[in-house]
């Protein structure tokens, strides 16, 4: 029999769009997965929103997709979404070098991390000032913890109960303040201090806004995706962002 003959029922052959697509398969972002072993290093600190685009477009210049010869869609979901959204608007607005620059065609969010709840800033700058990594929910590490987080996005009870293991185990190698230094990074709020949880609040506001005008005046088209039981991201992230992007913007 033929290997087309002998294809699994129920699946189908579909060909590659473009070549940077590697058959479907993605990549695991900076930090996630295998990709933390520079952890181990006492002098790393995080990654920063900066440090997360610079990645994508590393990956892109990789593969072939910052030619400009094809149109790029951005999808990220929490941290992925605040780094497709900031990308978006680094290379739409042309402040990425010509060569590398990505033609981004449109942008889809799901639960991005643009802003956190003001209790987690709040948390954040507590336990940068006096310690206490387990403080942080997202730095979760038994299984305990990763319900606690995995009720907090909004995930139904029996599916906290199945997943919790799984997410544990996945961070068992891991440095014990590994995604606390995730955390922080990606929230870039290390310069507030602990009673400046408002100006923290309106500078990740004033980011957004940023960003969302650059994509508003291309009139690049941007999707956001949240669950009304998230609380994660701040319950205002949709609205901000379609106040900034306009009516390109679908929430």
């Amino acid at each position: 029999a033929s290997r087309r003959q002998r294809r699994p029922c129920g699946t189908t052959r579909t060909p590659r769009p473009h070549r940077y697509c590697l058959d479907g398969r993605v990549p695991d972002a900076a930090g996630h997965g295998k990709r933390h072993a520079w952890a181990v290093r006492s002098s790393w600190e995080g990654l920063s929103l900066d440090d997360h685009m610079s990645d994508v477009e590393a990956f892109c210049a990789a593969v072939g997709a910052s030619d400009g010869t094809v149109p790029v869609d951005l999808v990220g979901y929490s941290m992925g979404g605040a780094t497709a959204f900031a990308l978006a608007a680094r290379h739409v607005n042309g402040s990425a070098p010509a060569a590398s620059r990505l033609p981004v065609r449109r942008v889809a969010l799901l639960a991005p991390a643009l802003l956190v709840t003001q209790e987690l800033y709040a948390m954040t700058l507590s336990v940068q000032r006096h310690g206490g990594v387990e403080r942080c929910v997202y730095n979760y590490r038994t299984e305990a913890e990763a319900e606690e987080m995995l009720r907090l996005v909004g995930y139904a009870e029996p599916l906290c109960e199945k997943l919790a293991p799984v997410l544990a185990w996945g961070r068992r190698d891991q440095p014990p303040d590994f995604w606390w230094k995730m955390w922080r990074g990606l929230g870039g709020v290390q310069a507030f201090g602990e009673g400046e949880v408002d100006a923290a609040v309106d500078a990740k506001r004033a980011a957004l806004a940023s960003s969302g005008s650059v994509l508003a005046e291309a009139a690049t088209p941007v999707l956001v995706v949240q669950g009304s039981a998230e609380l994660v991201v701040d319950a205002s992230v949709p609205r901000e962002v379609r106040r900034a992007v306009g009516s390109a913007c679908d929430v």
